[in-house]
């Protein structure tokens, strides 16, 4: 609660201050604080901290490495957890499977010997795959049969066995896409303030938030898998100045919002990444300009 409330309090009055600087200090009450959703925008009194209207939101999401870094409504916190986040976490499990990396989670999949199927979990150790059946999806006949094939592979010391597996996930690209958006544009805020996403540009922002079916937001986004996950960065790319943008780093995940100054809208922005890209979709290019430092809470620095 304490740490609601000062964030709350921190808030507030710069909300009202760029409020007042846009010529809209008279769409709030007088002679009271309110803080806004930086997602929806609706603006909350100080008694929305304790009856838990609003709420602290993780950036990025927990579930891919994220901590405590801002107050949202809880409505759009929680509609986000299942919406989007979610997708971008069973995503990211999978991606790190398949990168062989040690997580210590498990996930469901198919062993293929000869065709026959084995069903079952399955993780990386220090030691490789270790795959677990499950006695209760499996038949007793097929279970067999497949152990006898693996038998068979074991025997032989066959250096290539006819063995795969198969991983069950369920994700919407799209949406663990937005996941990562979200993210970044939560992130900006936090640094640099209610009268960044104030602006007509970040509009459409909102809206794919409050649309996840619909196709608004076409950012890009390079990915590299190679960066360290822990890695956090805002920095405000001024050259070339075909690619003016804000860059928030998450991991292996960069998002380009648009830049502080004479901003390209998301699409355009987009298009000028996008014009980059070698016939291999690759992106080299390098980004010059001013690194702010990833914010511990909302500092609100521009305002």
């Amino acid at each position: 609660m304490d740490k609601r409330l000062r964030w709350f309090d921190e808030g507030a009055p710069k909300l009202r201050q760029v409020l007042d600087q846009l010529g809209l200090g008279d769409v709030l009450p007088a002679g009271q604080d309110f803080y806004a959703c930086p997602c929806c925008l609706v603006a909350y009194p100080r008694e929305a901290v304790s009856d838990d209207r609003l709420s602290i939101e993780d950036v990025p999401p927990k579930s891919v490495g994220g901590r405590p870094l801002l107050l949202t409504c809880k409505q759009c916190n929680n509609n986000a957890g299942s919406v989007f986040d979610s997708h971008a976490a069973t995503r990211a499990e999978a991606e790190d499977f398949m990168r062989g990396r040690v997580t210590g989670r498990a996930l469901r999949m198919t062993s293929h010997v000869d065709g026959i199927p084995l069903r079952g979990t399955a993780q990386w150790t220090d030691r490789g795959i270790e795959f677990v059946g499950m006695p209760e999806r499996n038949k007793p006949e097929v279970q067999a049969a497949h152990l006898e094939a693996l038998d068979a592979y074991v025997e032989s010391e066959s250096p290539r066995p006819n063995h795969s597996f198969t991983v069950h996930t369920r994700f919407s690209e799209a949406r663990a896409r937005i996941s990562w958006i979200r993210a970044a544009y939560l992130a900006a805020f936090a640094a640099l303030g209610w009268g960044y996403i104030f602006r007509g540009v970040m509009d459409p922002y909102r809206k794919q938030l409050q649309q996840p079916d619909a196709s608004i937001v076409p950012t890009y986004i390079l990915r590299d898998p190679n960066a360290p996950p822990e890695e956090r960065r805002v920095l405000l790319v001024d050259r070339p100045d075909e690619l003016r943008s804000v860059a928030v780093v998450m991991g292996e995940h960069t998002v380009f919002l648009p830049s502080l100054f004479q901003p390209m809208t998301c699409g355009e922005l987009a298009e000028a990444f996008a014009s980059q890209r070698t016939d291999g979709d690759q992106l080299s290019v390098n980004l010059d300009g001013k690194e702010i430092p990833w914010p511990k809470r909302a500092m609100y620095f521009l305002d």
